[in-house]
C-alpha cells in the first residue's frame, strides 16, 4: 500500500514476507554485480544493456534501503526516484529485444519517450497525484515489458539449441517480473487486495529473479546441461559421415549439425586443398568456391592455426563485408580443423546477432573442429585405401573420436548430475519450495541418459580391449526379467512376459545380463510397432530369452553385420532416436563372456526376435526341461501366435 507517500506492501505473515522479500533483493543485487563485471570485461550493447536492467532494479533497491536506514522511508521524492529506476528496466528489456532480434526503430524511439514521459511525471507529479503516476506506470511496465516478454518468447521459437533455452527463460523472467510489478501497483491502489498481491509478487519476483539468472548469467553446469542434446544430435548426425562417398553431401551434413549444435544461423565448412594454399567453400547451390586460406575470418582462423571470435564481422574484415551482410553473420567464431599430421580446414559458426554465443562456445566450436577432424580425416582414409584398410583405418578413428567424445563429457556429466539430483532432493522434501520442478527432473533424465551413453561407449571400448567386465555370481534368470518388465511397466510401457515356474539359476553377472535384456526390450519398443514380448525357457540345459517385437524388422541382407560395432540398419535412418550402434555389439560381447550365444531371428509377420542363450545349473530329471533343440534356433509355447514358428 501507500503509506506517506511509499510504495510498501502489508502480509499477514511479516517474517516470510521480509525473508523473500530479501532474498529477492539480495539475488537482484547479486545478478547486478555478476552481469556488470561481464560488461566492464566485455562492454558489448547487450552486455551494457542486461547491466541497465539489473542496474534498474539495484538501484532501487538500494534508494528504498538506504531511504529506510536514513529515516525517510516515506519521502515521495525517494519513492519517485525509485519509480524512475524501476522505469528503466522495461526500457532496458525493449533494448535487449533488439539486440537479440532486432525491433523497428520506431518502436525503439517510442519507448525511450514512454520512459522519458513516465519518469518525468513521477519525479514531477507523485507528491501530489500519485495514483495517476501508479495507473501511468502500470500501463507502461503492461505495455513496454508486455511487448519485450512477447517478442523474447516469439524469438525462442525461432531459435535452437542453448540460444532458444536462454531467451525463454528471458521472456518467463520479463513476465513474472511485470506481474510483480504490476501487482504491487494494484496492491497500492486497493488496499483491500495488498496483503494478497504483496506475497504474490514477492513470489513472482523471485520467479523472474531466477529466471532472468539462467537467461542472462547461467553457469557452467546448467550451459553445459543444455548444451548435451544439441551435442548428442551432432556426434549422431556426424558420426556417419566417415562412409559418405559424396564430399558435398558429407560437408552439409557437418554444417548442419554444427550449426544446431550452437542455435546459430548458419555454420561453413573450409576445406584446405593441399599446396595451393587455398580454401574450398560450398555454396548454397551445391558448388566448389576457393578463396586464399587467409581470406575471411574464417581464413584467418585456419592460418594462424587458433580460434578466433569476431563480435561485429563486417568492421574486424570490412574488405568481406558484403558476403557477411548477405549471409546475416554478424557475429563469427572460427576455430581450426587439423590433426597433429596436417592441416584439414576450418569451421566457422555464425549468427546475426553477437549475444547469441557466450564464453563457453570456444570451448564447444574446439570440441566440435577437433571431432570434425577425425571425421574428414576418416572420409580421406576410407576413399584412399583399399576396402579392408579403409574400414579398419576408419574403425580405429571413429573409435579415437568415440573416446574422446566420452571423455571430454563425462567432467559437466558429473556436475550436472550432482547438482541435479540435490535440488531433485530438495524439492522432494519441500515442494512448495519456488524451484522448476519440471525443469529440475528434465535436467536429471537428460544427465542420467547422456550418463548411460557414456557408460555404453567406455564398455564398448574396453570389451573390444578385452577387458573383463563380468563379475559371476548366482542369479536368476526369471528373476532379472522380472525386474526388467516391472521398470517399464512403471515408467507406462507394459510388456508381456512368458517363463517357467521354477528358477532358471546360473552364474551371472547381474546387471550385465540385466543390461542386454534392457537393450534388446529398448530396441523392440524403439523400431517396434507394438508392446514387446519375453519369452524365457529351459531348453536342454540352457536358459533362452527371446525378446518379440513386430515392429520395422532388418533387411535380409543386413542381418549378418547387426551385431557389429556402429552398424545400423539402413531403415532406421529416419529414426529420430537411433543411437550410435553400440547396443547390439556389446549384448553379444557380454553373452560371450558367459560362456552364451545371442542371434536373431525374423518374427513371423514382421518385426525382430533376438534370443539369448545361456548356461544354467540344472537337476538330474527337471519334470519341465523341454527336448534338445537346435543350435541357433529356439522353441516356445504357443503365445498368441506371435513365435511360435521362430
Amino acid at each position: 500500500m501507500l503509506e506517506h507517500g511509499h510504495l510498501t506492501c502489508a502480509c499477514p505473515d511479516l517474517s516470510a514476507f521480509e525473508l523473500i522479500s530479501l532474498s529477492n533483493q539480495v539475488l537482484f543485487i547479486g545478478l547486478f554485480a555478476v552481469v556488470a563485471w561481464r560488461a566492464l570485461r566485455q562492454p558489448t550493447r547487450a552486455n551494457l544493456d542486461t547491466t541497465l536492467l539489473f542496474g534498474g532494479i539495484a538501484g532501487a533497491v538500494g534508494v528504498s534501503r538506504v531511504g529506510t536506514w536514513l529515516g525517510y522511508s516515506g519521502e515521495p521524492g525517494l519513492t519517485a526516484l525509485s519509480l524512475v529506476l524501476l522505469n528503466a528496466v522495461p526500457f532496458a528489456m525493449l533494448r535487449l529485444v533488439d539486440d537479440f532480434r532486432g525491433t523497428p526503430r520506431w518502436v525503439q524511439y517510442g519507448g525511450a519517450a514512454a520512459f522519458a514521459f513516465v519518469s518525468v511525471l513521477a519525479v514531477s507529479s507523485f507528491a501530489v497525484m500519485a495514483e495517476l503516476v501508479e495507473l501511468v506506470t502500470i500501463g507502461f511496465f503492461v505495455a513496454v515489458g508486455g511487448y519485450a516478454a512477447v517478442a523474447f518468447a516469439t524469438e525462442s521459437r525461432r531459435r535452437r539449441g542453448i540460444t532458444r533455452r536462454r531467451m525463454t527463460a528471458v521472456a518467463a523472467g520479463a513476465g513474472f517480473f511485470i506481474a510483480a510489478i504490476v501487482a504491487v501497483f494494484i496492491g497500492a491502489l486497493f488496499p483491500t487486495l495488498a496483503e494478497f498481491l504483496g506475497l504474490a509478487a514477492q513470489v513472482a519476483a523471485l520467479a523472474a529473479v531466477l529466471a532472468f539468472f539462467l537467461g542472462f548469467a547461467p553457469p557452467a553446469w546448467i550451459r553445459r546441461a543444455w548444451r548435451e542434446p544439441d551435442l548428442r544430435g551432432f556426434l549422431e548426425r556426424s558420426a556417419h559421415l566417415a562412409g559418405v562417398a559424396d564430399d558435398r553431401a558429407a560437408i552439409t551434413q557437418l554444417e548442419a549439425a554444427a550449426s544446431s549444435a550452437f542455435g546459430a544461423s548458419g555454420a561453413s565448412v573450409g576445406i584446405a586443398d593441399g599446396d595451393r594454399r587455398v580454401l574450398r567453400y560450398l555454396t548454397a547451390d551445391g558448388a566448389w568456391v576457393e578463396y586464399p586460406d587467409d581470406a575471411f575470418i574464417a581464413g584467418r582462423a585456419f592460418s594462424r592455426q587458433r580460434r578466433t571470435v569476431a563480435a561485429d564481422a563486417e568492421a574486424m574484415d570490412p574488405e568481406h563485408a558484403e558476403t557477411y551482410r548477405a549471409a546475416g553473420a554478424h557475429t563469427i567464431i572460427a576455430a581450426p580443423i587439423s590433426t597433429d599430421e596436417r592441416r584439414i580446414g576450418v569451421l566457422s559458426v555464425y549468427a546475426d546477432r553477437a549475444p547469441t554465443f557466450v564464453e563457453d562456445d570456444l570451448w564447444l566450436l574446439e570440441l566440435l573442429a577437433n571431432q570434425a577432424a577425425v571425421l574428414l580425416e576418416a572420409r580421406t582414409l576410407t576413399l584412399a585405401s583399399s576396402a579392408l584398410r579403409a574400414r579398419e583405418e576408419a574403425a580405429r578413428l571413429k573409435e579415437e573420436f568415440l573416446s574422446a567424445a566420452a571423455h571430454d563429457l563425462r567432467t559437466p556429466l558429473t556436475v550436472v548430475l550432482g547438482q541435479s539430483e540435490l535440488l531433485e532432493r530438495r524439492i522432494a522434501r519441500d515442494p512448495a519450495a519456488p524451484a522448476d520442478a519440471a525443469g529440475v527432473g528434465r535436467i536429471v533424465r537428460e544427465a542420467r541418459r547422456l550418463r548411460d551413453l557414456v557408460s555404453e561407449l567406455l564398455d564398448a571400448q574396453r570389451l573390444e580391449q578385452g577387458g573383463a567386465v563380468v563379475e559371476l555370481n548366482p542369479a536368476d534368470l526369471c528373476q532379472i526379467v522380472d525386474a526388467v518388465r516391472d521398470r517399464h511397466l512403471g515408467q507406462g510401457s507394459p510388456i508381456e512376459v512368458s517363463r517357467p515356474d521354477r528358477p532358471l539359476v546360473g552364474s551371472f553377472d547381474r546387471p550385465r545380463i540385466e543390461q542386454v535384456i534392457e537393450n534388446l526390450v529398448e530396441n523392440a519398443i524403439k523400431y517396434g510397432s507394438s508392446s514387446p514380448e519375453i519369452v524365457v525357457e529351459n531348453v536342454d540345459g540352457e536358459a533362452r530369452i527371446a525378446v518379440v517385437d513386430h515392429g520395422i524388422g532388418i533387411p535380409k541382407g543386413e542381418r549378418d553385420r547387426i551385431f557389429e560395432r556402429f552398424f545400423r540398419a539402413s531403415n532406421v535412418q529416419n529414426i529420430t532416436d537411433t543411437g550410435l550402434g553400440l547396443g547390439l555389439y556389446i549384448c553379444r560381447r557380454i553373452v560371450d563372456e558367459h560362456g552364451g550365444r545371442i542371434w536373431h531371428e525374423p518374427t513371423p509377420g514382421g518385426g525382430s526376435t533376438f534370443v539369448v542363450a545361456l548356461p544354467i545349473e540344472t537337476a538330474g530329471g527337471d519334470a519341465d526341461q523341454e527336448e534338445p533343440a537346435a543350435a541357433g534356433s529356439w522353441s516356445s509355447p504357443v503365445r498368441k501366435g506371435a513365435v511360435a514358428d521362430a
